[in-house]
């Protein structure tokens, strides 16, 4: 029977999509934007390339937020990140699951591991800094590009898998 693949943990605000309560602050990026809630939200233009990478021969991809959960989901349903209610952790779900969920995985995150936010979800993981994988972050002015990154990913990815258990 083959080994299963280590799943992936994504974030979401800054690393998939980039959200504004306010006036958003490059006008002309945001004519695909989408409203969620009371955000105007922008995806990221490698997303779609970047899920489709890492979802690649039937790995389990979670999308680890710091944000609620209705608008994690109402994230991925406005622009088809392929999320369901069973593959998104919240909030809620990082601060109160067990620490130690998923050892063997790696984390997609725009915050560096010495972040609050990053360390949250390290411990509720049970990886080690090595296993946080760091794309730019996707926010004005310049909204940086992910092609670097998702080029390296491949590699990544067949790294992870040949780690032993």
């Amino acid at each position: 029977m083959p080994r299963r693949k280590p799943p992936l943990f994504i974030d979401l605000d800054e690393t998939l999509i980039y959200a504004t309560d306010g006036a958003p602050p490059v006008l002309d990026a945001f004519k695909e934007a989408k409203r969620i809630g009371p955000y105007t939200a922008l995806l990221r233009p490698e997303a779609p390339d970047l899920l489709a990478t890492c979802r690649a021969g039937g790995r389990e991809v979670f999308l680890f937020t710091s944000a609620f959960f209705n608008y994690a989901l109402a994230a991925s349903d406005a622009f088809s990140l392929g999320f369901s209610q069973n593959t998104i952790f919240s909030l809620g779900m990082i601060i109160n699951c067990r620490a130690g969920l998923s050892p063997k995985s790696a984390l997609i995150e725009n915050k560096p591991p010495s972040a609050e936010p990053t360390q949250e979800k390290m411990r509720a993981l049970g990886i080690t800094p090595e296993q946080v994988w760091l794309i730019p972050s996707f926010e004005p002015p310049k909204f940086p590009s992910a092609k670097l990154f998702l080029l390296g990913l491949p590699h990544r990815l067949e790294r992870l898998d040949c780690t032993p258990r």
